[in-house]
């Protein structure tokens, strides 16, 4: 990309740095084609950034993870700068901004793109939900996770795959992801790693008891359908964003999105694995910034 056009720089307002830190963005790019959006006013300002050609997220990946569900319906490639610890979807550290940030600008960077997920609930047919209770189908890039929230007692989900049940999980919970995901909340319950650019979709169950607990691995094209089976609700959470809650007999529907979360990269793909190693070693080695600590 090169300095032309405008670039939007979205930061978290919760965090006390990022504000500074993305008008810092600004001048380094020149205040005649940057500006700055608090992320609790992404949804209000979004026609204002639907021309831009590139946004940059000052955040972590919570900040990553709200932005592309607001901005993959525009195209618009993103620039992730890490103010977290980890930062699996972001690009460069806070402290590296002045050295690599005009590499990016002035550069050949390349765009890698990520599968992301459609995710809706379909309410059973003597359901009247609430107003409260509804729910649009939304668009997540890491998971979709029905769980057993508060309670302590397993939910049972029945997996439908494509129409032709599959298995049935008694579980804490039950995820799917893409394989953005699938370092996630998956990972941490024992589930593989899949290839970040990978389309494949990742179902793994959560404490899965006297049933199969081992991830399974859905083609692409395959629709998911999680129905919930037992006698008291369940809660469905969205990337972390919504949370909401379904009912016995509700079915939670999950297939590949036609969206796609584009991000802005540098250097040859191959540098993929060893950022996710470098990413998943010991707290001794994680590479965190310095002004974060």
């Amino acid at each position: 990309m090169k300095r032309k056009g405008c670039i939007a720089v979205i930061y978290n307002p919760w965090r006390q740095e990022a504000q500074g830190l993305a008008r810092s963005i600004v001048d380094l790019y020149g205040a005649d084609g940057a500006f700055v959006v608090s992320l609790g006013d992404l949804d209000a300002r979004i026609e204002e950034i639907r021309p831009c050609d590139l946004v940059v997220s000052v955040g972590g990946d919570g900040t990553v993870l709200r932005i592309v569900r607001a901005t993959a319906v525009l195209g618009i490639p993103i620039l992730g700068i890490n103010l977290g610890r980890v930062g699996f979807m972001t690009e460069i550290f806070a402290s590296e901004v002045p050295e690599k940030f005009p590499q990016y600008i002035d550069g050949s960077p390349g765009i890698e793109e990520r599968t992301m997920l459609d995710v809706s609930l379909v309410r059973a047919e003597d359901q009247q939900p609430s107003s409260d209770e509804q729910f649009t189908a939304v668009s997540a890039l890491n998971e979709a996770v029905l769980s057993r929230g508060a309670g302590s007692r397993p939910i049972w989900v029945d997996i439908t795959v494509d129409g032709t049940f599959l298995v049935g999980y008694s579980a804490d919970a039950v995820i799917v992801a893409t394989a953005t995901g699938s370092s996630g909340y998956s990972l941490s319950a024992g589930g593989p790693i899949i290839y970040p650019t990978s389309p494949a979709l990742l179902l793994k169950p959560v404490s899965a008891q006297l049933s199969l607990d081992t991830g399974i691995i859905i083609d692409p094209s395959s629709t998911v359908d999680l129905g919930l089976a037992n006698s008291y609700p369940a809660l469905l959470s969205v990337d972390g964003i919504d949370v909401i809650r379904v009912d016995p007999g509700d079915h939670v529907k999950i297939k590949r999105s036609e969206l796609m979360a584009r991000f802005l990269r540098m250097g040859p793909r191959k540098n993929i694995l060893p950022a996710l190693g470098q990413r998943l070693g010991s707290p001794d080695t994680l590479k965190v910034d310095p002004k974060v600590e």
